[in-house]
């Protein structure tokens, strides 16, 4: 398995069709796939032991990456733009061009990381899949000698040394208004009621 600190490098490998990368985010490792590549989506589904039905969380590089991928209007995009780059992820509404496997029930899951080394490598490769890097039911790793130990079937680590851990991002459905919180997470349910 590679293991490199350099994004760009990183970017390249999943150039090739079914590369999976394991990198750094502000919580935990992620596994990545560029979107747009089904046999690297089924690869991550695969090594996770994953329910495929579940979806995944798409990180982008930023705010119009994301209007690429989901629609949303202005008030969707205002509040998103107080908490990007930042650990949350909304749910949106998907375009149709976007694989059924990350979008269920017609919507997707996106978020901007603030981690610099995952926002030079969604800069670098375009939108990619994140999903914590360990088999389900599993700890998420936290250090690049963890996602090691799991023996994860993937092609490369980009090593940002040990993640933060704790709580996941948080997680709100902005498909309604007012937003619905689904799941609570680094950012606290009173400060996405002050951003309304």
């Amino acid at each position: 398995m590679h293991i490199t600190a350099d994004a760009s490098e990183i970017a390249l490998i999943l150039q090739r069709p079914g590369s999976v990368v394991a990198y750094p985010t502000e919580t935990f490792y992620g596994l990545g796939s560029r979107i747009d590549d089904p046999e690297g989506l089924m690869r991550i589904i695969s090594a996770k032991g994953r329910d495929a039905s579940k979806g995944m969380i798409i990180l982008v590089p930023d705010l119009e990456s994301a209007c690429s991928i989901a629609g949303m209007d202005t008030r969707q995009k205002t509040f998103l733009g107080r908490f990007w780059p930042g650990p949350l992820s909304a749910l949106l509404p998907a375009g149709e061009h976007i694989d059924p496997l990350l979008a269920p029930e017609g919507k997707v899951a996106l978020r901007v990381s603030p981690h610099p080394l995952a926002l030079a490598l969604t800069r670098a490769a375009g939108p990619i899949t994140s999903t914590s890097a360990n088999p389900a039911g599993e700890a998420p790793a936290t250090t690049p000698d963890e996602i090691a130990a799991g023996c994860l079937d993937i092609d490369a680590i980009l090593d940002g040394g040990k993640t933060p851990g704790g709580k996941p991002s948080t997680l709100v459905d902005l498909t309604s208004w007012p937003p619905v919180i689904l799941r609570e997470g680094v950012i606290p349910k009173t400060a996405v009621l002050e951003a309304l």
